[in-house]
């Protein structure tokens, strides 16, 4: 689920009058009349950012306000329908492949410069050419691409190759960059337009010549400590609050660099930050004792439901240096056998305190209703991974215990996971004793974040059929609620989100036989037909094990009183919740000191 949190009305095509985005009353637990405006929030983030271009930001550690600002679309929480934001209005065919647009005329940079159809067009010319883009793969349809025509300053249109259930939620994904910026240094495009555009917005780049379309923009930032940004002047013309007045209402936000999950909930503790999501039991229990002792003003929103996010273990077929493991790391029954060793029942218990729930399949735990039968058939059982180990030619062990195979090959091999993430790094350490149990070693390597991705989604000319790591723990968060398991990226070979094999080439069948009937689920409007496409899907995964699910955390969200305006009780779950900010929109929090 793309968390979109601005929503708006009006599904009509009709004149660029002034009519600005009214965010509906319902969508906070405040009355305009409480609000008080300005004021600084408080926010801890686990790493630096490494820059400011959204192109380059994806699965990195990225500024919200400028990758996540809002598109022409957004989504109503209680109906689900997708209405306008950006957009003042829009239609859609008869054949649902054709949707017209006409932008809010009051829409502007944070430099002042209007935003127009331009600015979408040159953006959707980049995302469709730039193929290591987090939407390029949103851009062709079955090897057909999406197009898209300026039809005025403030009119355009997108269409698409066929009709699917899906193509508005592509659509909302589109947050436009400035056309006099990137479209500039776009030019012609091609690889030489696609170089310049990832050129753009470093970190050494002057934050006063970063331009957003969002609420809030950067005004300094030092590296290894803090992020400051301040309110974009020109947002609060066109978007306003259910009294008409602008948004948003506070003057910023400060994020603290503070790279342990450990010592951001210890500077929570200390009153230095306003919202904290603890991640287990411990840290929710530590924060309760702490409200309850008086040491803290918290509000606590404990178990709300799993997290839309999972983590999930992958091994690397690309690996022509060392065929020994990329064979081994190909075969079906080899990782059938590991996943049988992933004891995620101690795991839950252990690292998340008994508050998550054991992931299967590429369908978040969150949309349960999804969830395909039988999809724990390996679930953990060491006598019967033992038995797999012994048909793959592992029946000996040296004198450490481990496994060898008749050539003397040890069975071993390096589980990579990221430095910042101390869940990560006990769900590895959990796996590598258990996988000790039957012969295997796993050694694990934590690095920082940005560098495992580096390392796992080779950029810059790395090469992607000889990628330098056996195993690694990442995971995703946000998809779409309208077909829950999962988008292309995911299962396409050399896809952005495929961890386990980055070469455009598919090795083995099940791989192009998940892609189509992926391909065949988004065609496919009546919802039971649907659901039973994805189960197809997660079969397939279930017996391949390409990407060995974990787990989903439960979801919890405490803040300091002093922050206001979350979410009404019915829309304050892990479904609409922002990944930063939690059970609020960002434009509707304000401080009450």
């Amino acid at each position: 689920m793309k968390k979109v949190l601005m929503f708006a009305a009006a599904l009509t095509l009709g004149a660029a009058s002034a009519t600005p985005f009214v965010h509906p009353a319902d969508r906070t637990v405040s009355k305009p009349s409480d609000v008080k405006t300005g004021g600084t929030l408080r926010m801890n983030v686990a790493g630096d950012f490494d820059t400011y271009n959204p192109l380059v930001a994806q699965g990195r550690p990225n500024i919200p306000e400028l990758t996540d600002a809002g598109g022409l679309l957004g989504v109503d929480p209680y109906t689900y329908e997708y209405i306008p934001y950006m957009a003042q209005s829009f239609t859609q065919s008869k054949d649902n492949r054709t949707f017209t647009f006409t932008l809010r005329p009051e829409l502007k940079w944070s430099d002042g410069q209007a935003i127009t159809a331009d600015d979408y067009i040159s953006t959707m010319k980049i995302y469709s050419t730039d193929e290591e883009a987090n939407l390029f793969s949103y851009f062709t349809d079955g090897g057909k691409p999406v197009t898209f025509k300026k039809l005025g300053n403030l009119q355009l249109s997108i269409t698409f190759p066929r009709a699917t259930v899906q193509n508005l939620e592509t659509i909302s994904y589109i947050t436009p960059l400035p056309d006099h910026i990137f479209g500039k240094a776009f030019g012609a495009g091609g690889a030489a337009g696609v170089k310049a555009v990832r050129a753009l917005w470093g970190p050494e780049t002057d934050p006063s010549k970063l331009v957003v379309s969002g609420d809030f923009k950067v005004a300094s930032y030092k590296r290894g400590e803090r992020l400051s940004l301040v309110k974009n002047p020109y947002y609060g013309q066109w978007n306003k609050d259910s009294a008409g007045r602008p948004v948003p209402y506070m003057d910023g936000i400060q994020y603290s660099v503070v790279k342990d999950l450990n010592a951001q909930l210890a500077q929570f503790l200390a009153g230095n930050v306003d919202l904290f999501a603890p991640s287990n039991r411990d840290q929710l229990a530590q924060i309760v004792a702490a409200k309850n002792g008086g040491k803290l003003n918290v509000d606590v929103l404990a178990n709300a439901g799993p997290q839309g996010s999972v983590d999930y273990m992958y091994f690397n077929f690309n690996k022509s240096s060392d065929p020994f493991k990329q064979t081994l790391f190909r075969n079906p029954k080899f990782r059938q056998a590991m996943s049988e060793l992933i004891n995620k029942p101690q795991m839950i218990d252990q690292v998340l305190g008994g508050l998550g729930v054991a992931a299967w399949t590429s369908v978040y735990p969150l949309y349960s209703e999804w969830v395909a039968p039988n999809v724990d058939k390996y679930k953990y059982n060491v006598a019967d991974a033992n038995k797999k180990l012994d048909e793959l030619g592992f029946k000996k062990r040296g004198a450490d215990g481990i496994r060898v195979d008749s050539k003397g090959n040890r069975l071993s091999f390096t589980l990579l996971t990221n430095s910042e993430n101390n869940r990560r790094q006990q769900m590895a350490q959990i796996f590598s004793d258990e996988a000790k149990k039957a012969g295997v070693e796993v050694k694990t390597n934590f690095i920082p974040f940005n560098q495992a991705l580096e390392v796992i989604y080779p950029t810059n000319g790395g090469s992607t059929t000889d990628r330098k790591f056996d195993a690694a723990i990442t995971g995703l968060n946000g998809g779409g609620f309208i077909n829950p398991v999962g988008v292309a990226s995911i299962f396409e070979c050399g896809g952005d989100l495929n961890g386990y094999n980055q070469s455009k080439q598919c090795i083995a069948p099940w791989e192009t036989q998940q892609l189509n009937l992926f391909y065949k689920s988004t065609a496919e409007f009546d919802q039971a037909k649907r659901k039973a496409i994805s189960n197809q899907i997660q079969q397939l995964q279930v017996e391949n094990q390409g990407l060995i699910y974990l787990l989903s955390q439960n979801a919890h969200y405490v803040w300091d009183t002093r922050v206001q305006g979350e979410s009404p009780k019915k829309i304050a779950t892990p479904l609409w919740a922002s990944l930063y900010f939690g059970v609020r929109d960002l434009d509707l929090t304000w401080l009450s000191k």
